[in-house]
């Protein structure tokens, strides 16, 4: 919260003022009047900007950062159903961690920070660098790569151990796919994904398959026998 004092000959001309100063209007501020100005003194108005939750966010992620000793700077923006923090800045790698094991945990507390006794819940994101983006583009590649892998080997391909956000990437990124099936596997929070390669769907007879009333048929010159 932000709060300044300014000095004019009456009340509205100090409000005005300190409107100006802070670039906002009167639905975004406390406006205290500290002195009128009566007998000739100038009026003095206290003009506080009001709490709000996107400040409750900033707030709660800086003190994380400062507790770390990490110089950065932090961007916060509304998104759907809650905010999205960027950090930016000289030490922004350090906050990301080992494949964003730092930065997964300043969301969680962040998140359990913003949403303690709430009825409503706010989806908080934090975010450095673009590593959300490309850490995404990274796990697709991989899935697709190593799916191409278990089909030609025609046997399963286990990855390394994830967390849920992560194993939810690439079990979306096969999920059109045809040819393989994936599932995960273990505990948290060793728990992994594996990715199977479908059984070729056998056919029969020495003409071509097809079907009748949902049944599979092959053909021994004018009659039809299902199985």
């Amino acid at each position: 919260m932000i709060s300044i004092e300014k000095r004019a000959e009456s009340v509205e001309e100090a409000t005005k003022q300190g409107l100006l100063q802070l670039g906002m209007d009167e639905t975004q501020v406390d406006i205290e009047v500290v002195s009128a100005g009566e007998n000739g003194e100038d009026a003095i108005v206290r003009l506080s900007t009001k709490w709000s939750e996107e400040d409750g966010v900033l707030d709660f992620v800086c003190g994380l950062l400062d507790r770390m000793d990490l110089d950065c700077s932090l961007d916060v923006e509304p998104i759907e159903s809650g905010y999205k923090v960027t950090i930016s800045g000289e030490d922004a790698a350090f906050a990301i961690g080992h494949r964003g094991e730092v930065l997964d945990a300043i969301q969680y507390l962040s998140q359990i920070a913003m949403n303690r006794d709430k009825e409503t819940y706010t989806k908080i994101t934090v975010d450095a660098e673009n590593y959300r983006e490309r850490r995404e583009s990274t796990l697709r590649d991989l899935a697709k790569r190593l799916a191409d892998k278990a089909v030609r080997g025609r046997q399963r391909v286990e990855l390394e151990p994830m967390n849920p956000h992560d194993r939810k990437i690439v079990h979306e990124a096969l999920a059109d796919r045809e040819d393989v099936v994936t599932f995960s596997t273990g505990t948290e929070p060793t728990r992994f994904v594996t990715i199977e390669p479908k059984e070729p769907e056998r056919t029969f007879g020495t003409q071509s398959s097809f079907r009748k009333f949902g049944i599979k048929t092959r053909s021994f010159g004018a009659k039809r026998r299902g199985f």
